[in-house]
């Protein structure tokens, strides 16, 4: 890392020792910036004797004006990105440059691939004088100089102009800013040091470095490195207030504390504090001096505003007694001096907090705590109240905390603190039998305590009276925990068909909210407070009962079978329960309007496959596809291909068969079925089938002959069609004449009925519905009809 104090070893306001490392962390984004980081462009670190070209982001604290595209490399990427805004950053050695003596290892090229500007947006103060400090040197040549401009917004306060062996035109001072010195750094860099005196309003301002012109181009040149400019250190109090009780005499839970950013040279600064205030010096407390007034001392360094580095606790001790003395305030005033500027650490130019209070509060005290108790932990006790991360509560505002003496009079009142705490001062020492309540009635000091209550929504999860105790110094935890209830939502499902019969609909999902534990569903707990007068509830295929509490709730569990099959509205009540087991008072209302099923519209699909080659049964489950070529053995014509989709209710592997089966030859037999889903919202009637028999094959009349059960067809009549009704084999064998069963072959050029089409090879006819075994197909229902043909 760079040594890079020794840049500032000229600066008017202190010299800065060599041993320290100009090199902050990169700074809270919450806090101004008043002096460079990364100045020597040693973070990231990528390696030896290379350079690579990043985007911005991954330089530490640099900002460029170059323009955006892909950048090369020759030290490894590693995880960083190369297409951006790029800055272009060396190792020493590389192209047989070096750093400068003892100025690390890296050093940015300003001509990346144009004249580009390096820049950071600093804070700078009115009127203040600025000191800064860089290491330039060329490129490319040893005669002609690589120029660079120093800026502060778009104003130039200083030109450098150096080549690759050192040599420079004097340095040119502009725009108030003073003479300009340099030195030779050795490895052909030169180190030019100065000062600036701005006078702009107190502002965020770009201050950088931007090149001018360089000798081998706009692509080439400009070295820089371990650059600095800071003015003088601004700080201020972190907080306007803080306090803790007296038996807290070194202060560690909230004492005045400095922050400041921006640049301390070596040896530090003194930063003055005066007190005053109500508490009393030598009897509250003491200071490091033992007077009113002392100093801080701040070590030298560079300070990012930064909790971690660059925050200073004042040092006081605070004197504890037994004797009861109220609430004391010392104020910490930081007074001016010429080494610091007391301005805003967040807001640039911003007004200071320079006094900030610290209020001792009597040691003598009664205290305790409100718990948000969202899970009952307490369990209406006092112990196990406040776990996991639970927050204190004062019920927006409308609690009291009340101690009351023997005689139920009140000894102490206090209104409960946003965050749930309280604390009763200077109590009486030695009172027997007290005890604390909780209200919503602040109480009156010596009349009768008001009664424990709490406000609307609010339950109890610990007594709201503790048990009676004796009063001595310093007693804490009289803790108490309540919590709020929940709300249920109420819920009005979409309409939906009534299925009829012992069919079930799903319940939509409930839903709550609570204010400690979110959105209440899925996993939570609810109460089905009153049941449908219309339908049966059931949770898991179990039916519920009134006032059932359902846990860790499922969604699709709970289902509802209604008792009338047409229009109806099924509804119920439902109570939210929260991770405390606390249950809506007030029950929400699910609503399910629900048709008839009458009201659906039937729908049939049908499915063709050849099932069987010769004596070859085919069972393969093919997917129809559109997007495949029409020569696919797969390929079906769109709407088609989603009929055998898993979306519509096929039993599973259902549909074997092939829909291509390739080559055949003359005197093969195929086996042709032709599946049947009923799959709309109503019943459909009237279902008859007609499938014609491919051109280039014959009818098989005798297909099925000998095979049982038949259909009521002629005795010792061919059997070359088989009907499947619910089954994944034939349940029925039919005949093919016109006869007593469903079935009929119509041969070539017979009329057929009009639903067929042309009959110009024969066609095969079969009434699937039949009145009275059959007269419907349900929903889901499902089936097939089959032949065979020879190929001619």
């Amino acid at each position: 890392m760079k040594n890079l104090w020794q840049n500032f070893n000229i600066f008017s306001w202190g010299l800065l020792g060599a041993t320290l490392v100009l090199q902050p962390t990169v700074a809270q984004a919450q806090y101004i910036q008043r002096s460079f980081l990364n100045p020597g462009f040693e973070s990231p670190a990528f390696g030896t004797s290379c350079y690579i070209q990043v985007d911005e982001s991954f330089i530490t604290g640099w900002t460029t004006s170059h323009s955006s595209r892909q950048g090369t490399r020759s030290c490894p990427v590693g995880i960083y990105g190369q297409a951006g805004k790029i800055i272009e950053i060396w190792t020493t050695g590389f192209n047989s440059v070096n750093t400068a003596t003892n100025a690390g290892n890296q050093f940015a090229e300003l001509n990346a691939e144009e004249n580009a500007s390096l820049y950071q947006n600093l804070c700078l103060i009115q009127n203040e004088t600025i000191t800064f400090s860089l290491l330039h040197r060329g490129r490319n040549s040893s005669t002609t100089r690589d120029v660079a401009q120093f800026l502060i917004g778009t104003s130039i306060f200083g030109t450098f102009s150096t080549t690759n062996s050192g040599a420079t035109n004097p340095p040119v001072a502009g725009n108030g800013a003073g003479s300009i010195s340099q030195s030779s750094a050795g490895n052909g860099w030169v180190r030019y040091s100065g000062s600036v005196n701005y006078s702009g309003a107190s502002s965020n301002q770009d201050v950088g470095f931007k090149a001018f012109s360089a000798a081998g181009g706009a692509t080439i040149g400009n070295f820089l490195d371990e650059v600095q400019f800071a003015g003088k250190p601004v700080l201020e109090f972190t907080a306007s207030s803080g306090g803790a009780a007296e038996s807290e005499t070194t202060p560690t839970t909230n004492p005045p504390k400095l922050r400041i950013v921006g640049l301390v040279p070596t040896g530090g600064i003194s930063v003055p504090i005066s007190v005053s205030g109500t508490a009393v010096l030598g009897t509250d407390y003491n200071t490091t001096s033992g007077t009113s007034t002392f100093n801080i001392t701040i070590p030298a360094g560079n300070y990012d505003g930064s909790d971690g580095t660059s925050v200073f606790t004042i040092p006081f001790t605070v004197i504890n007694n037994n004797v009861p003395q109220g609430v004391r305030t010392i104020v910490f005033t930081i007074q001016t001096s010429s080494s610091f500027f007391t301005s805003s650490t967040t807001t640039c130019g911003g007004s200071p907090t320079i006094a900030s209070s610290y209020t001792i509060y009597d040691d003598d005290f009664l205290s305790g705590k409100v718990w948000d108790d969202a899970d009952n932990s307490a369990n209406n006790t006092f112990t196990n109240i406040n776990t996991g991360s639970e927050t204190g509560t004062n019920a927006g505002g409308l609690l009291n905390a009340i101690l009351v003496d023997s005689n139920n009079k009140v000894l102490k009142t206090t209104p409960v603190a946003a965050d749930g705490t309280y604390t009763f001062l200077d109590v009486p020492f030695n009172q027997s039998n007290v005890k604390i309540i909780l209200s919503t009635t602040a109480g009156t000091v010596s009349n009768t305590a008001p009664a424990p209550s709490l406000p609307s929504n609010w339950v109890n999860t610990s007594p709201l009276t503790t048990a009676t105790f004796n009063t001595a110094t310093n007693i804490s935890s009289k803790d108490f925990g309540i919590e709020q209830l929940p709300n249920t939502n109420n819920v009005t499902g979409s309409t939906t068909t009534n299925p009829g019969g012992t069919n079930t609909v799903q319940v939509p999902t409930l839903s709550g909210t609570d204010p400690e534990d979110g959105n209440l569903s899925s996993g939570n707990s609810f109460k089905i407070v009153s049941l449908p007068t219309n339908g049966t509830l059931y949770y898991n295929s179990v039916a519920v009962t009134a006032n059932q509490v359902i846990t860790n709730y499922d969604p699709t569990k709970l289902t509802v079978d209604p008792n009338i099959d047409g229009a109806t509205t099924i509804t119920f009540t439902v109570a939210a329960i929260d991770k405390a087991g606390k249950e809506d008072p007030t029950p929400a209302t699910v609503t399910m309007p629900l048709t008839a099923l009458s009201a659906g519209k039937p729908q049939l699909i049908l499915v063709k496959r050849i099932t069987r080659i010769n004596s070859q049964n085919l069972t393969s489950i093919v997917d129809g596809r559109s997007d495949v070529s029409p020569n696919a053995a797969n390929y079906v014509a769109s709407p088609r291909d989603t009929d055998d989709d898993s979306s519509n209710t096929w039993p599973t592997n259902y549909l074997r068969g092939l829909i291509n089966a390739g080559i055949v030859k003359p005197g093969d037999e195929l086996e042709y079925t032709i599946y049947l889903l009923s799959n709309g919202l109503g019943n459909a009637t009237s279902v008859q089938i007609c499938d014609l028999v491919p051109v280039n094959t014959t009818f098989i009349p005798t297909a099925f002959n000998g095979l049982t059960p038949n259909d009521g067809g002629l005795s010792g009549a061919d059997q070359g069609i088989a009907l499947a009704l619910g089954s994944s084999t034939p349940t029925v064998y039919l005949t093919n004449t016109q006869d007593g069963d469903r079935g009929r072959f119509y041969p070539a050029n017979e009329t057929v009925p009009s639903y067929c089409g042309a009959n110009i090879n024969g066609a095969v006819v079969v009434n699937i519905t039949r009145s009275p075994d059959l007269p419907n197909l349900v929903k889901d229902f499902y089936g097939f009809v089959r032949f065979r043909a020879k190929v001619k």
